[in-house]
């Protein structure tokens, strides 16, 4: 075979291929829900929420962080995080009980 012709092959397979895999990103992607529907579910239910820095605590281990969107929740990361508030950020992570109140204990956070 030619070298432009397994040049061509290689290139529209790798086109599908992505395709594909956006399709599926798609499909079973986490969608992002209300902070008060967040605070409705289950222990351990992974949730995608975003909204405003209101307050970060850092500590030694973990970070304590308030985000607010009408309105508020604790989010528990395990790490230092550089954040301050007024910042747009979106998290991943899993919903616990901590003394009554629901929290996030994030996977991610991600800065919008």
């Amino acid at each position: 075979m030619k070298d432009s012709l397994l040049l061509r092959i290689a290139l529209i397979t790798s086109i599908i291929g992505l395709a594909i895999l956006v399709i599926i990103l798609k499909t079973t992607g986490l969608q992002e829900i209300d902070i008060s529907e967040a605070k409705e579910l289950e222990e351990d239910k992974t949730v995608r929420i975003t909204g405003i820095v209101e307050r970060v605590t850092n500590k030694e281990d973990f970070a304590i962080i308030n985000i607010k969107k009408q309105e508020t929740i604790t989010v528990i990361i395990f790490d230092n995080i550089n954040l301050s508030k007024g910042q747009k950020v979106e998290v991943i992570g899993k919903t616990k009980e901590y003394k009554g109140e629901k929290e996030v204990i994030a996977d991610k956070i991600i800065l919008k």
